[in-house]
């Protein structure tokens, strides 16, 4: 059996009523030399069995739990036979030249690390969803819920890339790492972006590459612990990668914000006992975290101005609300 050229992971947990759509998908790419891995996270429905009928062609990784997004990507990361490894949410729907302009991106910039897919609403297909991710405080979708009139149409270098219909090259997690398995979900993708980043890997916006993508088919089942994973991972994404200079021109800002948006959410739920957790979960994972730190700044190899220019804006408090406030609320 020939080695294949691009491995796609797809993770899963009780995606049954997902998977018919999304590796149907699959079968009609254009590009065709790849393989698909599909993690599933101890899913209780029938996924395995779905798969094992109906798409024979499908290589399982089966996880007794569920260990989360991060556990099972790393999982068919290290499974993975391809030189480029591409990520696919179980909740999307590939466009047939998804991949193959994913894999023409890498070939033809051999400064890229990895890339970004267009990705757009699943059920509203003028509607986008991200066309790329930045960083500044608390995250940014580019584009998300903005009719498409062309305004994303061009390839550009980005902060990071969205891991649910993303790719990358192998060689970048052999030396970066894999996506942290403390994070279990939520901000991987930026915290594996801003380590790429650091170590001079660019991210391209790949117009080309399309994916409609069910939003949150997934984490709407479990809205308390999306707050939780949420918070405490961008607050390990700073904490453990942020260039000291840079870390201290924007924490006050930034815990600011975390207290404002933790102060919303107790507003729109009075649920104390999730913020407890919250907090809980900050301090357990705090001492691993500047473990983590350590290592990582040990090896950085571009300026801390070029992280400020790719990661940022990074606007003061009272601008930050103007033009923002509205998405913290959005992702509660």
């Amino acid at each position: 059996m020939s080695t294949p050229e691009t491995s796609v992971i797809i993770p899963n947990w009780n995606g049954r009523d997902l998977l018919g759509t999304c590796l149907s998908s699959l079968r009609r790419q254009t590009y065709r030399d790849f393989e698909i891995i599909v993690a599933d996270n101890g899913s209780s429905d029938d996924s395995i069995q779905f798969i094992e009928s109906f798409y024979p062609e499908v290589r399982i990784i089966k996880l007794q739990a569920n260990k989360g997004f991060c556990v099972a990507v790393n999982c068919g990361i290290k499974s993975a036979r391809g030189k480029y490894v591409a990520l696919l949410n179980n909740d999307t729907e590939a466009d047939p030249a998804w991949l193959g302009e994913l894999v023409k991106a890498l070939k033809e910039n051999t400064d890229v690390g990895f890339c970004a897919s267009k990705m757009m609403n699943f059920f509203n297909r003028n509607l986008i969803d991200n066309a790329g991710d930045m960083l500044c405080y608390y995250g940014h979708t580019v584009g998300r819920n903005e009719t498409d009139t062309g305004q994303y149409d061009q390839p550009r270098y980005l902060f990071s890339a969205c891991a649910g219909a993303a790719i990358y090259r192998r060689e970048m997690f052999e030396k970066v790492g894999f996506f942290d398995e403390d994070f279990f979900a939520y901000y991987e993708d930026i915290d594996m972006g801003m380590r790429a980043q650091l170590r001079g890997y660019k991210c391209l916006y790949v117009p080309t590459a399309v994916v409609y993508h069910m939003i949150q088919a997934t984490s709407s089942q479990i809205p308390a612990k999306r707050f939780i994973w949420m918070q405490r991972n961008i607050i390990c994404v700073h904490l453990k990668n942020m260039p000291l200079k840079l870390l201290g021109h924007i924490i006050a800002t930034f815990l600011l914000l975390h207290t404002y948006s933790t102060f919303l959410y107790f507003i729109k739920t009075r649920d104390i006992k999730t913020i407890i957790k919250l907090y809980y979960s900050i301090i357990k994972i705090l001492p691993r975290t500047i473990k983590k730190r350590v290592d990582i700044q040990k090896r950085i190899t571009v300026p801390v101005s070029y992280i400020k220019s790719i990661a940022g804006p990074f606007p003061t408090i009272f601008d930050y609300f103007k033009k923002h406030a509205a998405r913290i609320k959005n992702f509660l």
